[in-house]
């Protein structure tokens, strides 16, 4: 789903990405991810989800937290690289030091 445009996903996709925003947007604002909530969200994007789809992402988000049963949003297919302080610090240094100090 996520290598294809938004326009391209068919009906049962569609719902199920709206449902997955909404579930983003409640938790990322702290707030209780419900059958209640989740509706209210697309209703105020005016959206629409199945009843049962709705149902079941609530039942499963009560016990577990969005980002463990979504991942997180913006993360891409891996993850990304990181660097250690120490290497930060390195590569602040080098783009920082004057660029005539090896003459």
């Amino acid at each position: 789903m996520a290598s294809k445009p938004a326009n391209q996903l068919n009906a049962a996709e569609k719902e199920q990405l709206a449902v997955s925003y909404a579930a983003f947007v409640l938790s990322g604002q702290g707030a209780q991810v419900t059958a209640d909530s989740i509706n209210n969200v697309l209703k105020a994007a005016n959206l629409t989800a199945s009843q049962g789809l709705v149902k079941a992402f609530a039942k499963t988000l009560a016990t577990r937290s969005v980002s463990d049963f979504l991942g997180s949003v913006g993360g891409g297919s891996g993850s990304a690289p990181t660097e250690t302080k120490t290497e930060a610090k390195e590569d602040k240094k080098a783009k920082e030091a004057p660029k005539d100090a090896g003459k």
